[in-house]
């Protein structure tokens, strides 16, 4: 048990950091945060490898991480809707139906992301908005962009590594 604990651990701080690394080469910068990368792509194996509990776990960490290297705070609220919760719900890919059915977990975590950085936007960036446009219209149509760019991407990538089953089951022990 503890040996398998230890695996577990190893694998995760693995995977949070592939997806650090990941997410510091961007294809494309959005000027307001975020932008395009492969980040997503370590959690969801994370949760695919380990559960749903597991992915959730790792994604916070990254978001931690994340708020560590590169910080823009404006409130405690903020912090937790733009760093660890819209990389945790990533970790929901590892639940239930969503961990044998991948693309529809990628779905449902990229939309729980999607979602967490809408309300952030909503929130604490309605002064982006152009003006005449609502703070939502503004948040939901910053925010498309650059998820469905990395959800395609990350879908990509998955399908040509499901050839690879070891990469998405851990060995029996």
């Amino acid at each position: 048990m503890r040996s398998r604990n230890l695996v577990i651990m190893l694998e995760t701080s693995l995977l949070v950091a592939a997806a650090l690394l990941l997410s510091l080469l961007r294809l494309w910068r959005m000027p307001q945060g975020g932008g395009v990368t492969l980040e997503m792509l370590p959690i969801f194996i994370l949760a695919f490898r380990r559960g749903g509990k597991v992915g959730v776990t790792g994604g916070a960490l990254l978001g931690v991480l994340k708020l560590l290297l590169s910080p823009y705070i404006l409130h405690p609220v903020q912090v937790l809707l733009d760093y660890p919760v819209p990389f945790a719900v990533l970790g929901v890919a590892g639940f239930g139906i969503l961990r044998e059915r991948r693309i529809l977990g990628i779905f449902v975590g990229t939309l729980l992301r999607y979602v967490t950085h809408v309300i952030a936007g909503v929130a604490f960036f309605a002064e982006y908005a152009p003006e005449g446009t609502s703070p939502l219209v503004y948040s939901v149509t910053y925010n498309l962009p650059y998820l469905i760019a990395q959800v395609i991407l990350v879908l990509i990538v998955i399908q040509l590594l499901s050839q690879r089953r070891e990469i998405f089951e851990p060995e029996k022990e």
